[in-house]
């Protein structure tokens, strides 16, 4: 299917000395800068990083009456547990993240302080390229798998389900995820999250840190018979999954939700 190219990534240089990076792709029909309201209020905690926002190239998208916008891959459907994929395209777009990764590492960074996330169909992406190991597909890193700072996934689905359990890398199990979910997410529905972060805990192999419920705003506490990640050793962003949902929250990140990821953040990548 015919793309455009994409525009170059937004860059937000770091406002202290330049330890660590963060990319973070944007979700379906987005781009890097819609993400600039969020990147400036985590970096205020964060002077040390820098934030890569790269934009998607534009093309069309099936399960939008074929319309053009800005995405990583095609959709054919949002039933995401049944549609088709086009796993060329999809590695196609994790090379692009093997490449961001890696002019990171080429300016000084180690692997290990880079975090790679996303949002959506950018949440998607990161999983394929934060995870995987593509010998055939993936560029610099990606071909044996990155042993990176962490992942982050907010409101993704698991791509390439059927044959992601044989694309695992050997660093996967040591990769420390935050994932974060809203109950009523209208797009990505929640099941899709919990069916996906099922098959990584259990097929893959990826150790379930913590699965929470949570309320939404800043101070909301956890509603889960499980203690808070805070109160437990070996808890957020630590090796393995964290899966924090949100009661009521839809296809967007809440209060609750993006203190959390900051906190997540300044443990992978103080």
């Amino acid at each position: 299917m015919t793309t455009s190219m994409p525009e170059p990534p937004l860059i937000i240089p770091p406002t202290g000395k330049h330890t660590a990076s963060v990319i973070f792709c944007h979700g379906l029909g987005d781009t890097g800068k819609g993400w600039c309201p969020i990147t400036d209020t985590l970096s205020k905690n964060m002077p040390h990083v820098k934030w890569v926002l790269p934009n998607a190239p534009t093309g069309r998208v099936t399960a939008h009456n074929k319309k053009s916008m800005p995405r990583w891959f095609d959709i054919t459907s949002f039933d995401f547990e049944k549609a088709t994929e086009d796993r060329a395209e999809i590695m196609t777009a994790a090379r692009m993240v093997d490449e961001l990764i890696q002019r990171e590492v080429d300016a000084g960074v180690p692997p290990e302080r880079v975090v790679i996330g996303g949002f959506s169909q950018g949440a998607a992406l990161a999983l394929l390229a934060g995870l995987a190991s593509r010998p055939k597909d993936g560029a610099a890193g990606g071909k044996e798998g990155w042993k990176l700072g962490g992942l982050v996934i907010l409101s993704g689905w698991l791509p390439l389900q059927s044959s992601f359990q044989q694309l695992l890398s050997s660093r996967a199990a040591q990769m420390p995820i935050f994932w974060g979910h809203g109950t009523d997410d209208n797009m990505v529905r929640h099941k899709v999250a919990d069916i996906a972060t099922k098959k990584l805990t259990t097929a893959c192999g990826i150790r379930m840190v913590e699965s929470l419920t949570l309320g939404t705003e800043h101070n909301a506490r956890c509603t889960s018979n499980l203690p808070q990640s805070s109160d437990v050793e070996g808890g957020l962003g630590s090796p393995g999954l964290s899966f924090r949902s949100y009661i009521t929250w839809n296809h967007s990140v809440c209060p609750r939700e993006l203190r959390d990821l900051s906190d997540f953040l300044r443990r992978v990548v103080p």
